[in-house]
């Protein structure tokens, strides 16, 4: 039509960030229950056996949730020859590594949750990677399946251990002893605490089994560490597994140099961090309250030495949950829409980025990206809805934002992402 312009209002920009974030969350969601690692469980009546030693015991080279080869999640990655006890006794008694008995917190635990067990540092250590030490964890009852002559059989873990910090990053061992007591099959794998879905989210298989293999390298009383394939690929391996054969059987850190400045650059400088110094405070207070929730969570699993770490984490997640949306909004009062929105993105996105690293996470599924997305996106609404609350008293970007927050918070909670 001549002489009018189509008129796509002021609110549209926000309207489309809610729904990128609400289909974020979705997404997240339909990825929960897809394949993304490995392969598909094995859909013939027979399991994929394999045989790790001569002496006619097989092994269905996985775990499961349920004595069923349909519900199987992670590969066993490492296979220790030798007397189970033997085997449990190197690892909680070799090297600087030093495995201390424990009492366990809980007996119950979510997902693929571990005990609340404690690190043990040994002050004679050289080297930083015998610092770590490895303790009895308890966790959800993870299944795997012996087959003895033909006659199928299903147990439960032998026992646990981890290293590490409930509430931080952590080794967790799940090990199986076979019916025959002539060896041990293990499943290694690291995880870390996840804030959002108030569980441990397994981040790979393969760096830890790794890890272990190279503790036995050259150990007295190891003939020698192979690996051979069971083709059992999951997560990150790629179906090799270490085989462990006892005798008679840094984050970098970047340096910015400081350059000097023109007097007008200089200026310029001092006048965007006056113009927006809501905006930067915004960005800055978001980050420090994201890292302190992680770090005070460890220091206080730590301190409390007899409290369950669930009762360290509720209220440190009720800071979080809470206290992100208000210091949003709180500090996007006054500060432009534009920069609210950035800084708000960027403080808290710095955040997740640093913890993943500080927690050793280097992949990460789909699902969860998306998720942190649909994060970011909620929290940059609000940081609008605040900036525009002087002149609305209910803006749209703050109802959208923060029903993308509850989202963000409820879906990962109850299971669905």
């Amino acid at each position: 039509m001549d002489g009018e312009e189509l008129d796509i209002g002021e609110n549209t920009a926000w309207v489309a960030i809610a729904v990128v974030a609400v289909a974020t969350l979705g997404g997240a969601v339909l990825l929960a229950e897809w394949p993304l690692w490995g392969v598909q469980p094995d859909a013939d009546d027979e399991p994929h056996l394999v045989e790790p030693a001569d002496g006619g015991t097989e092994l269905w080279p996985y775990t499961s949730r349920a004595m069923d080869h349909s519900t199987r999640t992670l590969g066993i990655n490492v296979v220790f020859h030798g007397d189970p006890g033997d085997v449990r006794t190197a690892l909680e008694e070799r090297s600087a590594l030093r495995w201390e008995e424990e009492q366990v917190h809980e007996g119950d635990a979510d997902s693929d949750t571990v005990s609340p067990d404690r690190i043990e540092v040994d002050p004679e250590a050289d080297d930083i990677a015998d610092i770590i030490s490895w303790e009895p964890a308890e966790g959800s009852v993870r299944y795997s399946y012996f087959e003895v002559d033909g006659d199928g059989q299903w147990v439960d873990e032998s026992y646990e251990l981890h290293s590490g910090t409930y509430l931080g990053e952590r080794l967790h061992i799940r090990a199986y002893d076979e019916p025959q007591q002539e060896w041990t099959a293990v499943q290694i794998h690291e995880e870390h605490w996840d804030w959002f879905r108030l569980r441990h989210t397994v981040t790979g298989i393969s760096d830890s089994q790794r890890e272990l293999e190279r503790d036995f390298m050259d150990q007295p009383g190891v003939d020698e560490v192979v690996r051979l394939p069971f083709e059992n690929e999951t997560a990150d391996s790629d179906g090799w597994v270490t085989n462990i054969y006892f005798a008679g059987a840094v984050l970098p850190f970047l340096l910015f140099g400081v350059v000097s400045r023109a007097t007008a650059a200089r200026r310029q400088t001092a006048q965007f961090l006056r113009e927006h110094r809501r905006a930067i405070a915004l960005g800055a207070t978001l980050f420090a309250l994201y890292t302190a929730v992680r770090w005070l969570g460890i220091a206080g699993e730590l301190l409390f030495d007899g409290v369950s770490p669930k009762v360290v984490a509720a209220p440190l997640y009720l800071a979080l949950a809470v206290g992100i949306p208000a210091v949003a909004y709180r500090f996007g009062r006054g500060s432009d829409t534009t920069w609210a929105f950035s800084f708000a993105v960027l403080g808290l996105g710095a955040a997740l980025i640093v913890d993943f690293v500080a927690m050793g996470v280097s992949v990460l599924p789909l699902r969860y990206i998306l998720h942190r997305a649909a994060v970011l996106l909620a929290v940059g609404l609000i940081a609008v809805g605040g900036a525009l609350a002087i002149d609305d008293r209910r803006p749209a970007p703050l109802s959208a934002g923060l029903a993308c927050w509850a989202l963000a918070l409820l879906l990962p909670v109850f299971g669905y992402i």
